[in-house]
């Protein structure tokens, strides 16, 4: 029996569907799978850059998560030196161990000096409040970074492994990462679209295309950026009127939803804050000027200002009150007004008035380094929508206030215009320390004052002198040289400088303060590293010596305690206990290759003065094969092998290290690279000498530019 053909309409939309499918796969599947292949690929030819803020490692057979500093140059470039504190923890914590992990800017970080910030007042409070349980404090925040990088972070803490989360932000929303105020992205008004290029960059295509780019064209000045400071913000102004910022508000909104949900779903229960800023001490930095306004109401809002300041220098505060309410009736936006009528209504007494405006200066200026009430009111509505979540706010807003009463936030708390004095950050750690204890059921539990907590954490230490030197230098430049009190601001940072001076004492007092701490087993690591210092300083070598490897044992992590370790045990000739610290510090390099060129190399060393050439030559060999950007330690590696290749009477090994020597000194003169270690030829001229080889040593040494020699003055 014949089978029926198919009608023709039926064969039509038969075929209508085979090319809409075709067609879809056409523009869909085929470019998907392409691009997937291409990734892959890419991936297997190096460009597997890891991008999470964690990576996990392996530590004697055990699993731990370590900070990884590439997380960074999604956003910035990497010669900015944007880098995070140095955390190591277990991927499996000990039974009851509390971990908390703090996200934020500078402000959450401790700037200027992070062990002495917040988070270690909280892990002193903690551990006080909570003696038989483990305390875990993980600082994640850096300098410079705002909601877009924090959200970032928060996608990359593994899930499990936080009991809580502190998220601190909103200071750099207008000048960090895509904000209208930054330096080294334009801004963008699509969340989708940053996330999208974030995306991007992560993935092996994204690498490649940079790469492509930086060797194709010129290199982008951006990638070439040094750190400069605040300054570095202070092109573009972003007036109270800008559009721009409800962008700003929007994306610091829709991040800190994505941020509080992310580290829900990741196990944590989140304290969300809001962000305390100096406002009694911290003048606008730029007031913008109303643009429309005619000649004669500029004359008349300079003559009411200048009249105003008279009666300031006068101190006849009713006058200068009306006088520049005169003026800020001709330009209400004008955010010096607003601060010195705070001035004159805190002189009356009248503390309400004055912060009020105190609150209208901040939110005025035009230079946006403080969190505003925009801010901190989009913190407090985020938490209401979370609030049968586990989710706890904290309005340290309202506390740095009230700790202020009468007056508002200022250098009682505050060293500058966002960053904490010691006593701000005690508040901080304070209420942060209240949230966590409440959530945990430990209720009605006094908590250590300052005093207490300063002693635990080694408050003030020779490094608090040096930071605050470092913020004198900070202070002279802009923006703050734009501050109407930075003479002010100066000069009670010179004082801080000075109280901290007499509250150090001597060494001696030093010492003895931090060995009680200890001896109560109140203290911590980082105290233990600052004893050792202080007892290498005073020449007791076996008593830093004893606190290093305590400190190994607490902590095995701190590579800087190694390498110390490790150089005190080299001195001593004790190089089979050496290679111990020498390996660990080694496991903590956190991908900086300089430093494991320098640890490889110096391991070489070590194993040749144990009679293990094998493993001598295996370490100083990796130096020349695989880190030969670090010209340094590459020709230190050379040098190292022909030594010992002579000494062990190997004449060949030395000839040939001699020559991939010459080889590579030559590609580093080739390659204009000389540049970056102008002391070559000396070098290669050592190298050549070592290798018995005067004639090369002669000619590497009349290679060296000599200095151009100064022309007798000519007469008459």
């Amino acid at each position: 029996m014949n089978k029926r053909s198919p009608r023709p309409e039926t064969t039509s939309l038969m075929s209508r569907v085979k090319t809409f499918f075709f067609g879809l796969i056409a523009v869909l599947v085929i470019p998907a799978l392409f691009f997937l292949a291409l990734e892959q690929g890419l991936k297997l030819f190096g460009y597997d850059k890891n991008f999470d803020y964690f990576a996990e490692i392996q530590v004697n057979g055990q699993s731990y998560y370590q900070d990884n500093p590439v997380f960074i140059e999604q956003f910035y470039p990497a010669s900015l030196n944007i880098t995070p504190l140095e955390n190591t923890f277990s991927v499996q914590p000990d039974d009851g161990t509390v971990r908390v992990f703090v996200l934020g800017g500078s402000a959450a970080r401790g700037f200027p000096n992070p062990a002495h910030g917040f988070s270690r007042h909280l892990e002193a409070m903690l551990k006080q409040a909570l003696p038989s349980r483990p305390i875990e404090v993980i600082n994640t925040a850096m300098t410079a970074i705002n909601s877009h990088v924090v959200y970032e972070t928060a996608r990359s803490i593994p899930k499990g492994s936080a009991d809580f989360a502190i998220v601190l932000m909103g200071n750099n929303e207008v000048i960090g990462p895509y904000g209208p105020g930054t330096f080294n992205q334009n801004f963008l008004s699509s969340l989708k679209m940053i996330r999208s290029l974030q995306a991007i960059k992560r993935s092996s295509i994204g690498q490649a295309m940079t790469d492509l780019a930086a060797g194709t064209g010129e290199r982008d000045h951006k990638q070439e950026l040094k750190w400069k400071g605040m300054q570095m913000f202070t092109s573009e102004s972003v007036a109270l009127n800008d559009p721009r910022l409800e962008t700003v508000y929007s994306h610091y909104r829709r991040n800190l939803i994505d941020i509080v949900a992310t580290l829900q779903d990741k196990g944590a229960h989140v304290i969300v804050s809001t962000v305390p800023v100096n406002l009694r001490h911290s003048a606008p930095f730029l007031s913008a000027q109303k643009t429309d306004l005619p000649a004669e109401k500029i004359t008349q809002w300079e003559s009411a200002l200048s009249l105003a300041n008279d009666s300031m220098l006068e101190r006849n505060w009713p006058a200068a009150i009306s006088r520049l309410n005169t003026a800020a009736s001709i330009d209400p936006n004008y955010a010096e007004t607003q601060f010195q009528l705070a001035i004159a209504y805190e002189a009356m007494e009248d503390y309400g008035q004055s912060a009020i405006h105190l609150q209208k200066a901040r939110d005025l200026d035009s230079l946006r380094f403080r969190a505003d009430s925009r801010i901190n009111s989009i913190v407090r509505d985020v938490a209401s929508e979370f609030d049968q979540s586990p989710l706890t706010l904290v309005d340290n807003d309202a506390a740095f206030a009230t700790q202020s009463r009468p007056g508002q936030p200022g250098w009682n708390l505050f060293l500058e215009h966002v960053h904490y004095d010691f006593s701000g950050d005690y508040v901080l750690a304070r209420e942060f320390s209240r949230a966590i204890l409440k959530d945990m059921g430990v209720n009605g539990y006094r908590l250590p004052g300052q005093a207490v907590v300063a002693s635990r954490i080694g408050y003030p230490s020779n490094m608090t002198l040096k930071v605050m030197d470092r913020v004198v230098n900070m202070v002279k430049a802009p923006p703050f040289t734009g501050q109407s009190n930075q003479a002010a601001l100066m000069q009670f940072i010179d004082d801080r400088k000075r109280q901290s001076e007499a509250q150090l004492g001597s060494i001696a007092d030093q010492i003895e303060r931090r060995q009680a701490v200890l001896r109560s087993g109140k203290g911590d690591w980082r105290l233990r590293y600052e004893l050792a210092h202080l007892l290498e300083h005073v020449g007791d070598q076996q008593g830093a010596s004893e606190q290093l490897k305590l400190l190994y044992i607490e902590y095995p992590h701190h590579r800087d305690s190694q390498i110390m370790l490790a150089k005190m045990l080299h001195k001593d000739g004790q190089y089979q206990e050496e290679l111990t610290y020498l390996e660990a510090a080694l496991g903590n390099a956190r991908g900086d290759d300089a430093l494991i060129a320098q640890l490889r190399g110096w391991l070489g060393l070590v194993y040749f003065k144990l009679g293990d050439a094998e493993s001598a030559t295996n370490y100083l060999e990796g130096v020349t094969e695989d880190y030969q950007e670090q010209i340094h330690y590459v020709l230190q590696a050379y040098a190292t092998l022909i030594r010992y290749s002579d000494q062990s009477g190997s004449a060949s090994d030395v000839k040939r290290y001699a020559a991939q020597a010459q080889r590579y000194g030559k590609g580093v003169v080739g390659s204009g690279r000389v540049q970056e270690y102008p002391t070559l030829y000396a070098k290669m001229s050592q190298i050549m000498r070592l290798a018995g080889d005067q004639s090369q040593a002669k000619t590497w040494k009349d290679m060296q530019p000599r200095r151009a020699r100064k022309q007798p003055p000519a007469n008459g």
